[in-house]
């Protein structure tokens, strides 16, 4: 040990003698080594760097530092924004200048049709399955709970295509989703005519109907796109009249079709196909023919506008400008715009290279973008600076559907009911059943209402005179020509109510239009109460729905005028969705009161009826609104 010597290279620590004395001071202790020299305490080196530890100093700096670059983000966010919104009330006043300039003519009048099929292809939807169950029921032996299933997949396939494809319409284009629509109602509308199953109809028409269901938004958003602001009301309660020619052409058709029952052939035992088959493709009909014509129209300028794509709207817009000029035998007029204002753009898609992953992991990516941008869309139409103006026309729209409407039930059953002193004359009923009934003082004249049809019922001085003669069993009852003249009388009633209210549209303003139809409509609906006789009901019936009209149309407009173009579709589609939703629980609810009471459906509809069109006064009035 004493030959080990400890060789230190600070020599201010060790004596001259090269041993190490570890009890012996420094006789520098506080002169500054060779080292040192020079090195100021500032400078000293951070003991924990050796460890990798930050110093506390540079953590406070980079946080800072970072802090300091979200505010710069947040306010370059910002100010894009505020740069954004002035852009577009500027596109919004240019762009008003512009269709003034290319008038109102030949082209807008062609994709007035266009548009209308697809309207008229909507109206169709409604009454296809309504018409079709009698005889459907026949082929595929449903169940009365089948029955009511099959009659609201519709209603439950258009609400779920309306929420879908109104969102879409607002991120790939009004023309581009509006074919997909169109060409889903088309494709399962006529495939459904040739399935056998119940579970395969039933599916069939539920695709069906989220095809057709994304059509209503879409038409009434793509069409105000290429209007004026003083033809914007009027034009758009014209092209409601294709939904009344739906009724039109679904009632017309039925009558003509379901009743001849030669028209089919089977293959064997299994597979029958029966003149109801025939009706449900010919109602497919008009949304082919209009899915073929959208090919060759082109998209909304508008729409191009707000997703940056100058060019390829100044082309669309100078093509509507010449059209129109054409038509009006000015061609030498020239299109004078030159630049039209894009608003600065907050997102975009990326595009994936196809190098990159597999196919489907590149289609999953595109699938998650597009659909947090429909539910972005969705939420700031919600919960955004819309969302009073949404949530009234919500109450508005729910509203208006909350009635018994489009809806036919065959087989009627009178439960524990009491019948006092009641006379039934001249009845021709169809699967109608009383059931643990008591029926005091009670006349039966001239019905098919036969002894079977009352199980477990108990008479009191109740007679039966002159019974129909005839089959006491129930095939052919529905095809009646009177149920189908009833449905086509009921469409044919909003036409005056249509004439009228595009011709006062843009008069007398839209909240007019919605209160007053609203209020007339409710008076009409109370005085159903008073209908004791089958014209009286249908005469009623008619009177409201061309009374109701104006107020659906006045809708449809100023849901149209409320919402920039990034957002129309979207609100309209989740109000129209709303509006499904409406209906099925109308028909539910007073489905329940059927053969009980009329009291509690009338007063429902008509206080729903007062109410929305009271809420409805809130808005704010669009006539005078360029198109945000």
């Amino acid at each position: 040990m004493d030959d080990y010597k400890y060789q230190d290279n600070y020599g201010g620590y060790a004596p001259s003698d090269g041993y190490y004395r570890g009890n012996e001071s420094n006789p520098d202790e506080d002169a500054q080594s060779d080292v040192t020299e020079g090195h100021d305490e500032d400078d000293e080196i951070y003991e924990g760097e050796y460890q990798g530890i930050p110093h506390p100093d540079d953590v406070k700096a980079k946080q800072a530092k970072m802090a300091s670059s979200r505010m710069d983000s947040l306010r370059g966010q910002t100010d894009l924004i505020a740069e954004r919104l002035e852009d577009e009330e500027q596109l919004a006043h240019q762009y008003e200048t512009i269709m003034d300039e290319c008038g109102h003519g030949r082209f807008q009048w062609i994709l007035f049709f266009v548009l209308g099929l697809a309207l008229m292809a909507d109206g169709v939807e409604v009454f296809v399955v309504s018409f079709a169950l009698p005889s459907a029921e026949k082929d595929m032996c449903l169940s009365s709970s089948k029955k009511g299933m099959l009659g609201m997949i519709v209603y439950l396939g258009m609400m779920a295509g309306a929420f879908i494809l109104g969102g879409l319409a607002d991120k790939l284009g009004r023309k581009r989703v509006l074919s997909i629509s169109l060409a889903v109602n088309a494709s399962f509308a006529s495939l459904s005519s040739f399935v056998q199953g119940y579970g395969a109809f039933l599916f069939c028409r539920l695709i069906s109907g989220i095809g057709i269901g994304g059509a209503l938004p879409i038409v009434f958003a793509y069409f105000s796109e290429f209007l004026s602001r003083e033809k914007r009301g009027e034009h758009l309660s014209w092209l409601g009249i294709f939904w009344m020619t739906g009724g039109l052409y679904a009632s017309a058709m039925a009558w003509s079709i379901i009743p001849h029952y030669g028209w089919g052939f089977s293959m064997g035992t299994n597979y029958h196909f029966h003149s109801w088959r025939v009706f449900v493709i010919v109602c497919a009909l008009p949304c082919t023919v209009s899915m073929v014509a959208l090919k060759f129209m082109p998209e909304s300028p508008r729409f191009l506008l707000e997703m940056g794509k100058h060019d390829e709207a100044w082309m669309i817009l100078k093509q509507v400008h010449d059209t129109n000029m054409r038509a009006k035998g000015t061609p030498e007029k020239v299109f004078t715009v030159s630049n039209i204002k894009t608003p600065k753009q907050m997102d975009e898609f990326i595009e994936i290279q196809s190098s990159t992953g597999t196919w489907y992991q590149r289609w999953l990516v595109r699938f998650k973008t597009i659909f947090k941008q429909v539910w972005d869309n969705a939420l700031y139409c919600v919960m955004g600076p819309y969302r009073m103006n949404t949530l009234i026309l919500a109450v508005v729209w729910f509203a208006m559907a909350l009635r018994f409407t489009r809806m036919y039930f065959k087989h009627v059953l009178f439960e524990d009911t009491f019948f006092d002193e009641c006379y039934f004359e001249d009845v021709t009923s169809t699967d109608t059943y009383f059931k643990n009934c008591t029926i005091e003082s009670t006349i039966f004249y001239n019905t098919d209402l036969y002894e079977h049809k009352f199980i477990n019922c108990r008479f009191i001085n109740s007679t039966f005179l002159e019974q129909k003669e005839g089959c006491h069993i129930d095939l052919e009852q529905d095809n009646d020509f009177l149920i189908y003249l009833v449905s086509f009388l009921g469409s044919l009633s909003v036409l005056p109510g249509n004439i009228i209210s595009a011709l006062l549209m843009d008069r007398i303003g839209r909240l007019k239009m919605i209160g007053g139809s609203m209020l007339i409509s409710a008076v009409c609906c109370f005085f159903l109460f008073f209908g004791n006789s089958e014209s009286a009901m249908i005469g009623w019936q008619c009177l409201f729905c061309g009374t109701s009209i104006a107020a659906w149309n006045a809708l449809d407009v100023i849901t149209v005028e409320l919402y920039p173009t990034n957002q129309r579709a979207t609100a309209f589609g989740i109000l129209n969705g709303l509006c499904k939703f409406g209906a099925i629980l109308g028909n539910t609810i007073f489905a329940s009161f059927v053969g009980i009471t009329k009291v509690v459906p009338i007063l429902l509809a008509a206080a729903s009826l007062v109410g929305g069109g009271l809420i409805a006064l809130r808005l704010p009035e669009t006539r005078e609104q360029v198109l945000m």
